[in-house]
């Protein structure tokens, strides 16, 4: 699906799709292996007009799947794709962020962890292919081919 948005910019795309809270806390309990909307209306505290209005936003947008589970009737579940779980690693980057900038040691709300031994992990290593390892202060953001002509001139484009 191309992204429908008024910024020709891959953060605004984003955004446009995760740019308030509610639509992250939905995206939290898919991982946490929530799929109802009643279930999803209880764990985030999102009103149904607007539950309703995101969890459409994100079937539409392929990062969750809505499927008739009713037997007697429609019955609806949400379910995470694969596009949605490339959302993961993020996921799990935001959380070690939080707990080492918002939250004293001992006090995380949550953790991640090994799924085979259960210990935290502390850090994430962000790694960009073509760059050498651990080296961000080489990356540089440019206006790629669907950019608008003011990113162009603002950002560049990659010298080859």
């Amino acid at each position: 699906m191309v992204a429908k948005h008024k910024q020709a910019c891959s953060i605004a795309g984003f955004l446009n799709i995760f740019g308030d809270a509610w639509t992250f806390l939905i995206i939290r309990e898919a991982f946490y292996g929530t799929t109802r909307f009643s279930d999803f209306q209880r764990h985030t505290g999102a009103a149904k007009n607007l539950l309703s209005e995101r969890l459409s936003m994100l079937v539409e947008n392929g990062i969750l799947e809505k499927v008739n589970v009713g037997t007697m009737g429609a019955r609806y579940a949400y379910h995470i794709t694969d596009k949605g779980r490339s959302l993961q690693p993020l996921l799990a980057a935001i959380i070690l962020w939080s707990n080492d900038n918002l939250y004293p040691e001992g006090q995380e709300p949550n953790l991640v962890v090994n799924r085979e031994t259960g210990e935290p992990v502390r850090e994430f290593d962000l790694h960009l292919k073509g760059l050498p390892e651990g080296d961000l202060q080489k990356f540089a953001v440019v206006a790629g081919p669907g950019a608008s002509d003011a990113a162009r001139e603002r950002l560049g484009t990659i010298a080859r």
